[in-house]
């Protein structure tokens, strides 16, 4: 269940990114064509978290500790920070400051949305 959520963080941000490019008129068949690749990108990780997860009952890696599932769940923060960002620039009044704040120092962007 854990991989169909993440997915569904996946499709979201990627929903949030088409409809804030058409909005604010900056659609870019290369840009949309990066960030598909950036997701494509990203299910490779969780693929390899996966497998790192199967390997170490088969493998001793030094250590075993789930990987996929910490995985998956920085992938939600991610892009529920990035579904945010987009959401923001497609109607800026209806995020709380707050909560733009909250998310951009989750990414790292000092509240910056």
């Amino acid at each position: 269940m854990i991989y169909l959520i993440t997915c569904a963080f996946i499709a979201l941000d990627f929903i949030t990114g088409l409809v804030q490019a058409l909005a604010t008129k900056t659609f870019a068949s290369s840009v949309m064509r990066e960030g598909l690749f950036h997701k494509v990108g990203i299910v490779l990780i969780i693929f390899l978290g996966v497998l790192i997860d199967y390997a170490q009952g088969y493998v001793d890696m030094g250590v075993t500790v789930p990987v996929a599932g910490a995985v998956c769940g920085y992938i939600c923060v991610m892009e529920t920070g990035s579904s945010v960002e987009n959401i923001c620039k497609i109607a800026p009044d209806l995020m709380p400051d707050k909560l733009v704040a909250l998310f951009g120092n989750l990414k790292g962007g000092g509240g910056d949305a």
